[in-house]
């Protein structure tokens, strides 16, 4: 794997947009995770679905709070000592977190409409899994 040097102010940028998204996508999979917490009949299929949105939920805290690091030390003005150090393990934390997390989300999605009913159950696992084809051909390339 080769990790190109990106310009910082794109470097910032994409931060920006790794922790807007992260925060967004894990007030989602916080409120599918307590939805399903409270209001779904316990079984196996929503033991699954509850444990998939726990971990997009944190997935995404850990990418909204490593873009901050990485917005932190690309900035032009970062103190000599941040922006002299190497960014690119939180870099990766950033983009793992959300690539896990982006997959959590899905799946949990895939998973809870089998709680309900075979039809619904196929539905959602067809969708989530339409959804998940982008992100494999991505994480591909």
């Amino acid at each position: 794997m080769n990790i190109t040097e990106l310009h910082p102010e794109y470097l910032g940028d994409l931060a920006r947009q790794f922790g807007f998204l992260g925060a967004f996508l894990g007030g989602v999979s916080a409120t599918l995770f307590v939805t399903l917490l409270t209001l779904a009949k316990p079984s196996n299929v929503v033991r699954w679905a509850i444990g998939l949105a726990a971990v997009g939920a944190c997935s995404f805290i850990v990418t909204a709070y490593m873009s901050v690091g990485v917005v932190a030390n690309s900035h032009p003005n970062a103190p000599p000592e941040m922006a002299g150090s190497s960014i690119v393990a939180i870099q990766v934390l950033m983009s793992a977190s959300f690539g896990i997390g982006s997959l959590a989300l899905l799946g949990a999605i895939g998973v809870s409409g089998w709680s309900r009913s075979k039809t619904l159950g196929i539905t959602t696992t067809t969708v989530a899994f339409l959804g998940a084809v982008p992100l494999f051909l991505d994480f591909a390339y």
